[in-house]
């Protein structure tokens, strides 16, 4: 619980007060923190910074950013946090979740099950990566 309430402490602050003041470097450290809950974390606090980071990316209405650091961050947000209600057996709020991700991803369109094992393969490869 702890955890979670520094977090929120530390996402609080850091959120800008309008979408014109959220710079590349900003959103980088963003995706690497709710990253490294997302694989180190616990559920309340991967889904607190997962859905900081969604709302973030959302802002970015411009998608400037998303297009500078890569155009699928709020797809995989999304997804990984369905994942996160799928494993928690909340098939309503992951499907929700599921459908955003599928409607946000840029690309080649993939089947949810082609994008999960992406993204699942990807978290893999870069969970020895993360320090907490």
């Amino acid at each position: 619980m702890f955890k979670v309430l520094t977090l929120a402490a530390l996402v609080s602050l850091a959120v800008p007060t309008n979408a014109n003041e959220i710079t590349a470097e900003f959103l980088k450290k963003e995706l690497e923190l709710a990253h490294s809950q997302y694989i180190r974390g616990s559920s309340d606090s991967a889904l607190y910074a997962l859905n900081a980071l969604a709302r973030i990316l959302e802002l970015d209405s411009a998608k400037t950013l998303q297009t500078e650091l890569g155009p699928n961050n709020l797809a995989f947000t999304y997804l990984r946090i369905g994942l996160i209600y799928e494993h928690e057996g909340d098939q309503h709020q992951a499907n929700s979740y599921f459908a955003k991700a599928m409607n946000a991803h840029q690309g080649e369109k993939l089947k949810l099950a082609e994008l999960k094992a992406y993204i699942t393969k990807l978290d893999k490869s870069a969970a020895h990566l993360i320090l907490i």
